[in-house]
């Protein structure tokens, strides 16, 4: 039993500095362009949004509101805002699941690294109890706090899937049975509305609305909150 916890200690210690090491990189990558790019922020695109919605675009504000919001979840004047574009738009239904409205934290790089001082505390704690380690109280705490952090990560991680595959309708489309031009619409997905991209082929989307509803759009008439591509991230 002790070998086992040594080896599952110095396992889930390796594993949380590989995690870090593997995070710093990818910070230090992306730091070079980044610097001559606009800045991307929770408060750069709530602005944006604002501006659309001021210019009477509810479809392009919905998109950059929804791309704050992954940065800053829980911010009363986004959620305000965003319900008040929905509210003048006249698109009804936009609920979300309890999970999906209330499973996010905080942003995503927090989360991230919170997961891993997560792996790292109990890896540690693990391996040092391993070892024959004293002061088994503290290390139990730390390792209790450790699984929290890792948990809480790990949940936020759930609660934000689904956004990677979202979408927001840009202008009123028809949903068809099927992926063809001539195909006869089952009901018509509002701008400005929210959809999940279930599956795609040639130039339309099989989405299903927040009502539950599914069919088959043009995807160029949807914008993903999460870009597939940089250049898709452009209204």
């Amino acid at each position: 039993m002790k070998r086992f916890g040594i080896r599952f200690g110095a396992m889930t210690l390796s594993l949380g500095l590989l995690l870090t090491m593997a995070a710093a990189h990818a910070s230090a990558a992306a730091e070079a362009p980044a610097r001559d790019a606009e800045h991307y922020s929770a408060a750069a695109l709530y602005n944006a949004g604002n501006a659309y919605a001021r210019a009477g675009k509810p479809a392009l504000a919905v998109l950059e509101y929804e791309r704050a919001r992954l940065l800053a979840p829980h911010d009363p004047d986004l959620q305000a805002n965003l319900r008040a574009v929905w509210d003048k738009a006249g698109v009804a239904g936009q609920t979300r699941s309890w999970f999906e409205a209330h499973g996010r934290i905080a942003g995503p790089d927090t989360m991230y690294w919170l997961g891993c001082v997560g792996v790292l505390l109990a890896g540690g704690a693990y391996l040092a109890a391993g070892l024959g380690r004293r002061r088994r109280g503290a290390l139990t705490a730390a390792a209790l706090i450790g699984v929290a952090l890792l948990g809480a990560s790990v949940c936020d991680a759930l609660a934000t899937a689904s956004t990677l595959r979202a979408a927001v309708v840009i202008q009123a489309s028809p949903a068809g049975a099927s992926p063809i031009a001539a195909a006869e619409p089952l009901f018509t997905v509002p701008a400005a509305a929210l959809v999940h991209v279930r599956d795609e082929y040639r130039d339309f989307a099989l989405v299903r609305d927040l009502q539950g509803r599914d069919g088959w759009v043009a995807r160029g008439n949807l914008m993903r909150i999460v870009p597939l591509t940089p250049a898709a991230a452009r209204p």
